[in-house]
């Protein structure tokens, strides 16, 4: 059985870039001291590179689908020999997801691009039920009086 091999680059100030794959590569920063379970490097992103940035819009649907409160960051690569990269930032269940797609990699029904912006971004923009229209009069500024009531209710 073939061992996998991992590149770790020193970054300085105690960071580490280490790549797991030709595309997927985490940064971590090492603990002064041991922390909870003995660790001795905390997670701070991950970085996954794509061939074009559609693959990384659907990538990132597909994430926020899973996880939805996920800072994700598409942009050119900078940490990867790939053409676009998408840095996630670390929130519960980063480690497991890096690991999993390192190992692994997911192969997921095509998401085409217009899917995957409608579901970052929506379709249309919701309508706010919530504003209310108050009717202006044309007096001056000083003399305008507030109105009585809002959608039926006295505001005194």
């Amino acid at each position: 059985m073939l061992r996998k091999k991992y590149k770790v680059v020193s970054l300085g100030d105690r960071h580490a870039l280490i790549h797991l794959s030709d595309r997927v590569a985490i940064l971590t920063k090492a603990l002064k001291r041991p922390g909870k379970n003995g660790r001795r490097a905390r997670l701070i992103s991950a970085y996954f590179g794509f061939n074009s940035q559609d693959e990384a819009i659907a990538f990132v649907a597909q994430l926020r689908r899973q996880f939805p409160n996920a800072y994700c960051q598409i942009r050119g690569a900078q940490r990867l020999d790939a053409a676009v990269e998408v840095k996630v930032r670390q929130f519960e269940g980063l480690e497991r997801f890096t690991w999993e797609l390192a190992v692994t990699p997911v192969i997921a029904p095509p998401v085409t691009a217009a899917r995957a912006r409608a579901d970052l971004f929506g379709t249309e923009l919701a309508i706010a039920s919530n504003v209310v229209s108050f009717g202006r009069n044309e007096a001056p500024l000083a003399n305008r009086t507030r109105p009585l009531c809002v959608a039926g209710k006295s505001i005194d």
